[in-house]
């Protein structure tokens, strides 16, 4: 079978994606924000991957639900990501790693930091944070991560495309 870009990831509930869609965001120049349905938050990235041994490991996931934290206001993850925090996860984002061992294309090893990206920035590093207004806007919620999801993305002439061919609900 071939190979897709896969990732495992957890997705928030309608009720947060309303409270995010509220930020202050505005099309500018050197800013590409992600759209509602490329919400979410990754636990284990993939890369190329056979999906049949993808939708083993994730049925391989032992781990209860988990209280998601969003916030408490956007930042910058590295100098091209503005990105709402999220807390955690760190257990559950562990018990993914431990049944995709394997699995997929050997990542650089990195401790797992929680997050939502709501844009990318282009271009030279960010000088002046107030030039994206939605830098240091606060947001503040939870939810109750009850499933993970195995996505596909494909890069499309229209964008990228993502799919959830997976999905594994976590014990209560």
């Amino acid at each position: 079978m071939t190979e897709l870009q896969l990732y495992v990831a957890v997705l928030p509930p309608a009720e947060v994606i309303h409270l995010i869609d509220e930020l202050p965001t505005k099309a500018q120049r050197g800013v590409r924000y992600t759209k509602r349905d490329q919400w979410h938050i990754t636990l284990k990235f993939l890369g190329l991957t056979e999906p049949n041994a993808a939708l083993a490991a994730l049925e391989g996931v032992d781990a209860s639900e988990a209280e998601v934290h969003l916030g408490p206001e956007v930042s910058l993850l590295g100098p091209r990501v503005v990105m709402i925090p999220a807390t955690g996860l760190d257990g559950l984002a562990a018990t993914t790693a431990a049944a995709f061992a394997g699995v997929g294309e050997p990542q650089p090893e990195r401790d797992f930091e929680g997050h939502l990206t709501l844009a990318r920035l282009k271009g030279a590093p960010l000088r002046d944070p107030a030039i994206v207004p939605v830098l240091g806007a606060p947001i503040s919620t939870s939810f109750q991560a009850r499933s993970i999801v195995l996505v596909q993305t494909e890069v499309t002439p229209e964008g990228t495309q993502r799919t959830v061919i997976g999905e594994r609900d976590l014990a209560s």
